[in-house]
């Protein structure tokens, strides 16, 4: 689809992929409205049109999306590129953290901007590290359990990410969804090892670690696709393989939360 004066809503975009996304599509001709959880700096990403958002609390995710509801009749693409590696622990909602940010936030903005997307397309930006992660008991999902050292959590919720967004394609026909791994970018690299050891380690790889542009041009790529995403998981804009539990319909009846 031709980017030119369609509406798109970014999350994660005050730094990284996110903001050169933003920049990139406003070249396409898109309006672009940036979400971030750093009011200043998703400012300075989207002028007049940024937004703040903590995924950590449920109502903010609520807010966040009735305001957007307020400001738009239709949104063409909501690229769904938040996600964090985040301290251990339980949030005010009573939900295991990095399950919540990464899976239960972005599902919840989705869902309540369901109606907005109508002849539109969701685009998340995934981890490839979804395919080493197993889920299991479903209902101790949202507990942490069983307990994961912080980059087994993060791929365990990034695949729960993927299934809830193939089980709202099944429910939102008229949506066309679909996600991609942008390859490793020297935004990322490191972040499981610890602030010291990950500093070091990105220095260390930086000339082979991919740029947030790049990331950023799969992002708008697949954005801007002709074809039908359906469903599809990519390794930067090509089409791949995702974890065999990604394309599960029981697990995302499962999984889906109580309305």
């Amino acid at each position: 689809m031709t980017l030119d004066g369609r509406t798109v809503v970014i999350t994660g975009a005050s730094s990284g992929l996110g903001a050169e996304a933003v920049r990139l599509l406003g070249e396409r001709g898109a309006t672009v409205h940036a979400v971030g959880r750093d009011a200043e700096r998703t400012r300075r990403v989207g002028g007049r049109h940024a937004y703040t958002v903590d995924f950590a609390r449920l109502d903010d995710v609520r807010r966040l999306a009735t305001e957007l509801r307020a400001r738009l009749d239709h949104i063409d693409v909501l690229a769904a590129n938040a996600g964090a590696v985040v301290p251990r622990g339980v949030t005010a909602d009573g939900i295991d953290a990095v399950f919540q940010v990464n899976a239960i936030g972005p599902w919840l903005l989705t869902t309540l901007l369901a109606d907005r997307l109508r002849g539109g397309r969701v685009l998340a930006t995934n981890s490839r590290s979804h395919r080493g992660a197993v889920i299991g008991d479903v209902p101790a999902l949202a507990e942490g359990r069983p307990p994961l050292p912080g980059h087994r959590a993060y791929a365990r919720a990034k695949l729960a990410a993927g299934i809830l967004l193939r089980e709202f394609g099944r429910r939102h026909p008229d949506v066309d969804v679909g996600d991609f791994h942008a390859g490793i970018l020297a935004t990322d690299f490191g972040r499981y090892l610890g602030e010291r050891t990950g500093r070091a380690a990105k220095t260390a790889a930086r000339p082979f670690l991919g740029s947030p542009a790049d990331g950023a041009a799969c992002l708008v790529a697949l954005a801007e696709r002709d074809t039908p995403l359906a469903g599809g998981h990519h390794t930067r804009a090509r089409p791949a393989r995702g974890a065999e539990q990604l394309y599960s319909p029981d697990l995302g009846r499962d999984l889906w939360p109580p309305t």
